[in-house]
C-alpha cells in the first residue's frame, strides 16, 4: 500500500542511509535535495499518469534512486544515452549527481517526455536533455560515450536496439536482475564479446548486477 504522507525527512533518512551503504558519501548535500525533489514530482505525476508501477515512496527510494545509483562509481565519463529512461531512470539520479556530464534521455512515450522535461526545467537540470523518439530512430551526430540502461529489453533486444550506437569508444552498461543468464544463453552475439560483470548490493533490493562491454574494433 502506497504511504502518500510520508515526509520529505523521512525518504532523506532513507536516501542517506542507502547512500552510506553504497559508498556514495560523495554525494553532496544540494544533489540529495534534487534527489528528494525529483522523487517527489515522480510521485506527483505517478497520481495521473502512471509513470512507474511503484507507488509507495518508500519502496521508490531503494527501488528508483538507489538502484540508479548504484552504478555510479562503475559509470564511465563522456557524453551517455540512457535508452528506455522511462520516467528518467538511471539517467536522473546519476545526471543529478554527475553535473558536469552530459546525458541524453532517450524515450519514445508522449507522457513520460512531458514528465521529463518538466523535471529537466524544474530541478534546472543544464546537463540533460531529451531525444524524445525510440533507440532505433534515435541517430546522434556524435556517437555516445555510454550507453545505458535499466531492464529496458533483454540483452539480445538491447544489443539489436543500439547497434548503430555502438561505436568502438562507446561502453555499454546493462542493469539487471535475476535471470540474466537466460537472456546470456538466449543472445549469440555474447560469445564474441568481452562481457564483465559488477555485482550491484543495493540495500533492501534481491542481487543485481551490471554488464559491461564494447564493441571490438574489428567487429564488421
Amino acid at each position: 500500500m502506497a504511504n502518500p504522507e510520508v515526509s520529505s525527512q523521512v525518504l532523506r533518512a532513507l536516501l542517506n542511509a542507502g547512500l552510506m551503504a553504497l559508498g556514495l558519501d560523495s554525494v553532496d548535500a544540494e544533489q540529495r535535495n534534487l534527489l528528494i525533489r525529483y522523487l517527489a514530482l515522480l510521485q506527483r505525476w505517478n497520481a495521473t499518469h502512471n509513470l512507474t508501477a511503484v507507488r509507495d515512496p518508500l519502496e521508490m527510494v531503494p527501488r528508483h534512486l538507489l538502484d540508479s545509483l548504484a552504478v555510479l562509481p562503475y559509470l564511465p565519463e563522456g557524453a551517455v544515452a540512457d535508452i528506455g529512461s522511462g520516467a528518467g531512470l538511471p539517467g536522473i539520479p546519476l545526471a543529478i549527481c554527475r553535473p558536469v556530464q552530459a546525458f541524453t534521455l532517450v524515450e519514445p512515450a508522449a507522457k513520460r517526455v512531458a514528465f521529463l522535461r518538466h523535471v529537466i526545467a524544474d530541478l534546472g537540470l543544464t546537463n540533460v536533455q531529451v531525444a524524445a523518439q525510440g533507440s532505433e530512430d534515435y541517430r546522434p551526430d556524435l556517437l555516445p560515450d555510454v550507453i545505458i540502461s535499466r531492464a529496458t529489453a533483454p540483452l539480445a533486444r538491447l544489443d539489436a536496439m543500439t547497434r548503430h550506437l555502438q561505436g568502438p569508444h562507446t561502453q555499454v552498461l546493462a542493469q539487471k536482475g535475476p535471470g540474466v543468464e537466460t537472456e546470456l544463453a538466449d543472445w549469440p552475439r555474447a560469445a564474441t564479446l568481452r562481457i564483465t560483470h559488477q555485482d550491484l548490493a543495493v540495500p533492501n533490493l534481491p542481487p543485481r548486477l551490471l554488464l559491461s562491454w564494447r564493441v571490438p574494433v574489428t567487429t564488421p
